[in-house]
This record gives structure tokens, C-alpha cells and sequence, in this order.
């Protein structure tokens, strides 16, 4: 999965570089990369991948491979701040084509600190649940302490 090999953990000295990724007939579906920083467009490029037959795991391929040029093209970022940049919208695409899956659940983007990631990660660890659960689990129990 094209996803994988973007977001994976990069050796510090690699130089940036965008996955090649064949033209598809469902090229024609997917907007120019910084067109999908907008949620509205990306929703839609989602939509009518899905409607030229993809599974998940190709419409994310996809998105992110037309999303990687816009940034790998932005001279103002190192390489190091362009995988970030690419992980981010990776994670953010990932969570958007699994959750319009499913109703059921809505993905808070929500940036922490890496004090507050380490944080999270330990506590997560010593309950030995995800990070995510943990989280969740924050929040659901402030709200029912809020009623």
C-alpha cells in the first residue's frame, strides 16, 4: 500500500521523494494535490473514486499520490517538514475514506504536543490500550463528569 511506504519512518538522511503512481482511468477523478487540503474536495475525490469501483486502500493510494507533488514541489520545506506534511494529510485521508465507511464514528483531528504524545503513549501503555482508546476514553469520561 502506497500509504505505507510514504508514512513509514523514513531514515533521517533520505532525500524526499514521491511514490510513482500509474495513470489510471480514474486519474480524472482526483483534483490537483493542494485542491485536497480542502475538506469539501477531498470528500468528493473520496466519492468518486469510490463510484469508479476502488477499495479504501486504492483511493487512499491514490489521493496520496496525487497530494505528494504539491508538497515535494514547496521549496520552503525541508525534506524531513514535506514527510511530515504528507504523513499528515496521509493519516487525515486515511481516517476521512474509513469513516465515511461508517457512520458510526467521527475522527477528531486534533494536534498534541510531543510531551502530550508521550504522555498519552505511557498512560495508553500502562492500561494497555491504543493511544486512540485512551484518549477516547479521556473525553468520554470529562463529558459525563460535565452533565
Amino acid at each position: 500500500m502506497l500509504s505505507l511506504m510514504v508514512c513509514g519512518s523514513p531514515a533521517a538522511s533520505a532525500a524526499f521523494v514521491c511514490p510513482v503512481q500509474s495513470a489510471g482511468a480514474d486519474a480524472a477523478a482526483v483534483p490537483a494535490g493542494q485542491a485536497l487540503g480542502d475538506a469539501n474536495t477531498l470528500n468528493g475525490a473520496i466519492a468518486a473514486l469510490r463510484e469508479k469501483g476502488l477499495g479504501n486502500a486504492m483511493i487512499v493510494d491514490r489521493l496520496i499520490a496525487s497530494y505528494c507533488p504539491v508538497v515535494a514541489g514547496n521549496a520552503a520545506l525541508n525534506d524531513d517538514q514535506k514527510r511530515a506534511q504528507v504523513r499528515h494529510f496521509a493519516a487525515r485521508t486515511v481516517r476521512l475514506v474509513y469513516a465515511l465507511e461508517s457512520a458510526g464514528a467521527v475522527f477528531l483531528d486534533v494536534p498534541f504536543r510531543p510531551d502530550q504524545i508521550d504522555a498519552i503513549n505511557a498512560r495508553a501503555a500502562a492500561e494497555r490500550i491504543s493511544p486512540e482508546a485512551w484518549v477516547a476514553g479521556v473525553v468520554d469520561r470529562a463529558l459525563k463528569g460535565a452533565r
